[in-house]
C-alpha cells in the first residue's frame, strides 16, 4: 500500500490512497505531496504541491466518472446489448451537412459509431453498444467539445419510443430515485411526455412551419444571415423554444423537418428523429433508422462505400439513440459544465 503525504504533525503523518484518508502513527521523514509506503520509505518525490488543494475533489470527478461509466454498461448489458469497440480513423464517412468533420491526413476521425455499428447489424448482431470518444469540429463551450463521450445502443425490430423509455430508465438507475435535482430544477423521472417538433412552434411562438413566410419570420425574430427554411426554424428553436423544455419532466421532440432526417427515417414528409431534453438539456437523439440502400445513397454527397454495401445486404428495421455522456454526467452530479477539471 502506498499514498500521498497531505498533512504531518508531530506525533502523525495523513495521507491520500485510492480515495481514502489514512492517519500513521508517526512523523514522516518526507514532505508534503510525496507518495511514501507504509513504512515510511520514498516512491515519488512532489515537485509540484500546488496540486494538493485539489487532490480530493479531482480524484472524487474520476473515480465518480468512472463509477458512472461502469454502471451504465452494466445497464446495457443486463439488457442484453453486446458492447463493441469501433475504428476511430476513417478513409471515408458518411458527410452529414449539420455536421463538422475532423480532417486528418489520414482520414476522418469518427463522429459517431453510428455507420460502423450498423454495419455490423446488417451481419446479423440486433443489440449492439458502444461508449467511446467521438471528434467533431464545434466551438467549445460548457456543453460542447472537439472530443467528448458519446454512448449509442441499436436494437433491431424496436421502436423509438422504446428505445426512448430505455434511456429514461438508465437516468433513473443512475440517478438512484426518480426526482432528479439540477440548478434549481426538480425534473419528475418518472414521467416522459412526446410533443412534435411543429407542435413546438404552434405553442411558443404561433409559427406553424408547414405554412411559413421565411422573410416575415426572420424580421420578427430578428435573424440574418440565411434564407434558408430549417436554419431559420433551428436558430428559433435554440433560442426561443428550447429553454422551455425538460423543466418538470423529460419530452421527447419528435417529426423534424426531412432536412435534419441525417440517416433516419424520412415519413409523411418529416424526419423520423426524437431528441430528449432534461432541465432544457438536449441529450440524445433516437432514430427509426433509414435501413433502405437507396434512400441513403441518394441523400449524402459523400459517402462510407462499405456501409452502402451493407445496406445492400440488408438491414432489419432498427431504431437507435445516441447519447452525449458528458452532459448526462454533469446532469446527474449538478455540474455547471462538462469541462473535466484542470490540472
Amino acid at each position: 500500500m502506498f499514498g500521498r503525504i497531505i498533512k504531518k504533525d508531530q506525533k502523525s503523518t495523513t495521507i491520500f490512497s485510492d480515495g481514502k484518508i489514512t492517519t500513521l502513527s508517526f512523523k514522516s521523514k518526507h514532505n508534503l505531496g510525496d507518495i511514501i509506503d507504509m513504512n515510511d520509505s520514498i516512491i515519488t518525490t512532489c515537485k509540484n504541491t500546488q496540486l494538493l488543494k485539489k487532490l480530493n475533489s479531482m480524484y472524487s470527478y474520476y473515480n465518480k466518472k468512472q463509477q458512472f461509466i461502469e454502471k451504465t454498461k452494466e445497464y446495457l448489458k443486463n439488457k442484453g446489448y453486446k458492447e463493441i469497440v469501433t475504428k476511430k480513423l476513417k478513409r471515408e464517412t458518411v458527410k452529414e451537412p449539420n455536421i463538422s468533420y475532423i480532417k486528418t491526413p489520414y482520414g476522418y476521425l469518427a463522429s459517431s459509431p453510428e455507420v460502423e455499428i450498423k454495419k455490423l447489424l446488417c451481419l446479423g448482431f440486433d443489440r449492439l453498444f458502444e461508449l467511446n470518444f467521438a471528434y467533431r469540429d464545434d466551438f467549445e463551450d460548457s456543453l460542447h467539445k472537439k472530443e467528448f463521450l458519446i454512448l449509442e445502443w441499436y436494437k433491431a425490430l424496436a421502436s423509438p419510443k422504446e428505445i426512448n423509455e430505455e434511456f429514461l430508465e438508465l437516468i433513473k438507475t443512475l440517478n438512484k430515485r426518480s426526482i432528479l435535482k439540477y440548478k434549481n430544477y426538480r425534473i419528475d423521472l418518472s414521467k416522459i411526455e412526446y410533443i412534435s417538433y411543429r407542435e413546438l412552434f404552434i405553442k411558443y411562438t404561433s409559427i406553424d412551419i408547414e405554412n411559413i413566410d421565411v422573410e416575415q419570420v426572420k424580421k420578427a425574430y430578428g435573424i440574418v444571415g440565411t434564407d434558408d427554411k430549417v436554419e431559420v426554424l433551428d436558430a428559433i428553436f435554440s433560442t426561443r423554444i428550447q429553454k422551455h423544455l425538460g423543466i418538470e419532466h423529460p419530452i421527447v421532440v419528435y417529426n423534424f423537418p426531412k432536412e435534419r432526417a441525417a440517416l433516419s427515417k424520412i415519413e409523411n414528409n418529416y424526419a423520423k428523429r426524437y431528441e430528449l431534453y432534461i432541465a432544457n438539456l438536449e441529450l440524445s437523439n433516437c432514430y427509426l433508422e433509414e435501413t433502405y440502400y437507396d434512400s441513403i445513397k441518394n441523400r449524402f454527397n459523400e459517402m462510407d462505400k462499405e456501409f452502402l454495401e451493407a445496406l445492400e445486404f440488408g438491414m432489419p428495421k432498427t431504431s437507435g439513440i445516441a447519447v452525449g455522456v458528458d452532459r448526462l454526467f454533469m446532469l446527474l452530479n449538478n455540474f455547471s459544465s462538462i469541462e473535466e477539471p484542470k490540472w
